[in-house]
């Protein structure tokens, strides 16, 4: 049986039963799935369906290095380990097909998150039906579907601050020692959602905010349980400073290139979206990231250039950047001033600007992406009726937590950039918040309150008025770097005229980019068309001649149109550059292998052995080959079963290269 407090809804209207909730809570998990579902099924028939690029490469390097074993002091301790780790578990459940289960795990994630904002929405609005209408406002925005079907951090991060906001509300109600132990655990949930990104750690400010904001309203010593989440916080990075220790070398609570992003969002140069850099990075780029590169290859010069040895912390870096940063304020505080304006206008704009896949393209792609009708301006439309709802008839203390995460977390999005992955966590504040704009603007018009009608239609023409037009003017990137990236999904899969069509594009828009340039003619030497490869690669190596896989690819190109001491000279120039490209040893042994030169080979695969520092199936597939040409069949059959053993195509390939006498094959 119903009870009055069960139905009534105040000024939201009637209200359903806290049975009924659940059942609808149901149905909107099974919403979810019905769009996670679809999309998935269209992402699939992709070209980057499970292709890496980016970022990405560098979460997929890392899973596995854990996955491995491996030494994780390469990655230098710039980003946090929670992210690697879990898509670990699913590598390992998953097998050659962890990165698909990887996808659905974090599309499950989402449509949980989806529930967890109705979840947010009816202890917000002690209104159960505004609850779901935030639920379905999340559920059925494109923004979050499409960062789910990517190996990125934002969509399990997302899932976490969601709960952890929850987890607030929750105890908030509790009393006593329960109500102890359930700040200790928010402040614990906390500090770990930051080892996924360390953004979320300003959001700690919440505990002593609330503790005063209570203390003010009752005046008892139980008021100021929530500074126990400060405990909770501190017992939980305690661990996690040795876990990071294992990548930095040191004790490191929370690893972060904010210094760098701080620097690069506030330089004179500066336009609030973009991370450009002065100039070509050389990197690693399946474990590093250009920015970081670029930011530690900076500091290490400015120390040299004072006579002081640099350092390998990369908290020494970001302090570096971070006084850089505020030297570039002060120098002109008005220009700041004016980027701070239009930051803030950016975070209103319905755009969504790209850091990595351009959304307008991807809208052009995927039916499920145009389809789905919630964008950012509608949020935005729906926010203040949902705040004057909850401010008068919902839980104040509840939209206290959750209007606090939204402007802190905004905040510090301001402070760097404006981009669709760092707003996005806003996303489902904002629609906990709009279902009970939604519920409030559907009550009113239900009871034909045109006074307030006004009002509302007032406040959302307002929000509409600064979110649809592009007032600053501001240029969002061309589509290049999308073409560049399916490319190169198409190059992974084997599709080379596919890869050479969209990368003839994205030259077509932006033809100085190098990268695009050096893609262009690694497609070309997949199709065989060699000269063209060269030809391009000469191009590129005038503009970045210090890159080793260009180098590499160029002496591979050679080798194909019958240079091959040209091509060994390449090869040589690739294995010297910094860092070295490993391939080149390989590459190189292969080249000497055919003149003969049987000790040198051996010697290129010692360097490629040391730079390693692990078993390589492809080297020890060559060693396998000099052993029996040298006459040791013995050594040549062990040699041959640990390569098979390591990876046996790997294996197989290089001894068939290995012993084939003509070249570019």
């Amino acid at each position: 049986m119903e009870s009055a407090h069960d139905t009534a809804g105040g000024g939201l209207g009637h209200d359903i039963s806290a049975a009924t909730f659940k059942k609808c809570l149901l149905w909107l998990f099974l919403l979810g799935l019905i769009v996670r579902t679809g999309f998935l099924a269209e992402h699939a028939r992709t070209p980057s369906f499970g292709v890496p690029t980016l970022d990405q490469k560098y979460y997929d390097a890392v899973a596995r290095m854990l996955l491995a074993g491996e030494d994780l002091h390469p990655l230098r301790g710039f980003r946090p380990l929670l992210y690697p780790m879990l898509v670990a578990v699913c590598y390992k459940l998953g097998g050659r097909h962890g990165i698909e289960l990887t996808v659905v795990a974090q599309h499950f994630l989402g449509v949980l998150t989806g529930v967890v904002v109705a979840l947010l929405g009816a202890r917000l609005f002690r209104h159960r039906l505004s609850g779901l209408a935030g639920g379905a406002l999340y559920l059925l925005a494109p923004l979050p579907l499409y960062f789910e079907g990517e190996l990125l951090i934002e969509s399990s991060y997302v899932f976490m601050i969601c709960l952890g906001l929850l987890l607030i509300l929750r105890a908030m109600d509790a009393a006593a020692w329960k109500g102890a132990a359930a700040w200790l655990f928010c402040g614990a949930w906390t500090v770990l959602t930051a080892q996924a990104r360390p953004n979320i750690l300003i959001f700690m400010a919440v505990y002593p905010l609330l503790a005063a904001w209570r203390w003010r309203r009752s005046r008892q010593g139980a008021a100021l349980l929530p500074l126990l989440g400060l405990a909770g916080g501190l017992v939980m990075g305690v661990p996690w400073g040795f876990v990071n220790q294992m990548q930095s070398g040191h004790f490191q609570v929370i690893p972060s290139t904010g210094g760098v992003n701080f620097y690069l969002g506030n330089r004179r140069a500066a336009d609030g979206i973009r991370m450009e850099l002065d100039r070509y990075v050389n990197y690693n780029e399946q474990r590093e990231d250009p920015v970081e590169v670029w930011a530690r290859q900076g500091y290490e010069a400015a120390l040299s250039a004072q006579g002081r040895q640099p350092g390998t912390d990369p908290g020494a870096v970001n302090q570096y950047w971070t006084r850089r940063a505020l030297a570039e304020i002060r120098a002109a505080p008005g220009h700041w001033l004016r980027l701070m304006a239009k930051k803030c206008w950016l975070l209103l704009w319905n755009a969504e600007v790209p850091t990595l896949k351009s959304f307008a393209f991807l809208q052009s792609e995927y039916v499920w992406l145009g389809l789905l009708p919630v964008r950012w301006v509608v949020l935005l439309m729906l926010a203040p009726a949902g705040i004057r709802a909850a401010a008068q008839w919902g839980n104040r203390g509840a939209l206290l937590v959750l209007l606090f995460y939204a402007a802190i977390y905004a905040a510090a999005d301001i402070a760097f950039f404006i981009v669709d992955r760092y707003r996005y966590p806003i996303w489902p504040a904002l629609a906990a918040i709009a279902g009970g704009g939604l519920a409030a603007a559907f009550e009113t018009l239900h009871r034909r309150r045109w006074r307030q009608a006004l009002w509302l239609g007032a406040g959302m023409a307002v929000m509409a008025s600064l979110s649809l037009p592009n007032w600053y003017g501001a240029q969002l990137p061309s589509f290049a770097l999308d073409y560049r990236l399916r490319s190169m999904a198409w190059y992974e899969k084997g599709h080379f005229q596919e890869a050479l069509s969209d990368i003839n594009q994205s030259l077509e828009l932006e033809p100085d980019d190098v990268t695009a340039q050096s893609h262009r003619g690694n497609v070309l030497l997949a199709l065989k068309y060699f000269e063209e490869a060269r030809q391009e690669y000469e191009r590129t190596l005038k503009i970045i001649p210090g890159d080793a896989g260009l180098w590499n690819n160029y002496g591979l190109a050679l080798d194909g149109v019958g240079r091959t001491n040209e091509a060994l000279r390449a090869y040589l120039r690739a294995t010297q550059c910094q860092p070295p490209s490993e391939s080149a040893f390989l590459d190189l042994a292969f080249e000497q292998i055919r003149f003969g030169r049987l000790e040198d080979a051996a010697r290129a695969l010692d360097q490629l052995e040391k730079l390693e520092g692990r078993p390589d199936a492809m080297a020890l597939a060559i060693r396998s080959v000099l052993a029996r040409q040298r006459g040791d069949a013995a050594q040549a059959g062990a040699l041959e079963r640990q390569a098979r053993a390591l990876d046996a195509a790997a294996a197989a390939w290089a001894m068939e290269h290995a012993t084939h006498k003509d070249p570019g094959q």
